[in-house]
C-alpha cells in the first residue's frame, strides 16, 4: 500500500515536471514508465559522465561498485564507494552512487544526505545535481515530505531549464 502511494505520487511530481519542462523538451517514454534496467541504465550513464578526473584507483573501485549495483549487492557496493571516498573525498559520482544505494535501501535519510554531500562537491555537473535533485525528491517523497519534494521539484524545473 505504501509502495503505490509512492508510485502514485512520483508519478504525479513527473506529470507536473512535464507540464513545466523548458521548451523544445521532448517527452520520452521513459519519463513516466521507465522499467529498472533503463533507469540504470541513465543513472550509470550520468555518473560515468561526471567522472572526470578520478585517480586509476577510484575509477577502478567505482567500476566494481557499478557492477555490484548492478546486481543489487547494495552492501559490497556500499565498501567499494567508501574505500573510493577513503581515497578521494570529494568524488562526487560515489557520493552520488550511495544516495542511489540508500534509496534501494530504503533508508531516505541517508539517501537525502548522500545526495546532497554529492551536491556540494558536483561544481558544474548539472546533470549530476540534477540526478541528485531527483534523489532527494524521491527519498522526500517516502518520508511523507511534501516541502522537501516541492523543494527539490523547484530545484529540478531550475537545472533542467539550464
Amino acid at each position: 500500500m505504501f509502495r503505490r502511494l509512492i508510485a502514485t505520487t512520483a508519478a504525479s511530481i513527473m506529470l507536473a515536471q512535464l507540464s513545466c519542462a523548458p521548451a523544445g523538451y521532448q517527452k520520452a517514454e521513459t519519463d513516466v514508465a521507465a522499467d529498472p534496467v533503463t533507469t540504470l541504465a541513465m543513472v550509470t550513464q550520468t555518473w560515468q559522465q561526471s567522472a572526470a578526473s578520478a585517480l586509476p584507483a577510484v575509477e577502478d573501485l567505482v567500476k566494481q561498485a557499478d557492477t555490484q549495483i548492478a546486481m543489487n549487492n547494495w552492501d559490497v557496493a556500499s565498501e567499494k564507494l567508501e574505500r573510493a571516498l577513503r581515497i578521494s573525498p570529494d568524488y562526487a559520482p560515489a557520493w552520488s552512487r550511495l544516495s542511489h544505494i540508500a534509496l534501494a535501501k530504503d533508508d531516505p535519510a541517508r539517501a537525502i544526505q548522500m545526495a546532497k554531500r554529492s551536491n556540494s562537491y558536483a561544481g558544474n555537473s548539472v546533470d549530476l545535481k540534477l540526478l541528485n535533485w531527483e534523489f532527494i525528491r524521491d527519498a522526500s517523497a517516502m518520508m511523507d515530505d511534501t516541502e522537501g519534494v516541492h523543494n527539490a521539484v523547484k530545484a529540478i524545473n531550475i537545472l533542467q531549464s539550464l
